[in-house]
């Protein structure tokens, strides 16, 4: 019930859906956060890859996202690492929780 859609929430299935979501928004910045950052998060048609080259400006929020780990790399967290450094080197940004939390109350 805690992640159930609210009255007036947008609801999308699919990459086309939320670009026209997107579009009627105006709306030029994604922010991404979520499980298996180093499958879904980027390759989903609405994921970072996917929406970076329908011209939108990708920012990963490292501390709130992580990668399907394996046996030999959950004490370190080796891929949820590598997942960061992905995005950082071929997708878009990445930024803290605190880092962003700060920024937008500058703002």
């Amino acid at each position: 019930p805690e992640v159930d859609p609210l009255d007036g929430d947008e609801v999308v299935a699919d990459g086309d859906q939320l670009q026209r979501l997107l579009c009627h928004k105006k709306i030029l910045h994604l922010f991404y956060a979520g499980f298996a950052a180093n499958i879904c998060v980027p390759f989903k048609d609405y994921g970072m890859r996917a929406m970076k080259a329908r011209g939108y400006e990708i920012i990963l929020i490292r501390d709130c996202t992580t990668a399907i780990e394996l046996a030999d790399t959950i004490e370190n967290l080796e891929l949820t690492q590598n997942a960061v450094r992905d995005t950082e080197f071929n997708v878009g940004y990445t930024v803290s929780s605190s880092e962003l939390i700060a920024a937008c109350e500058k703002r």
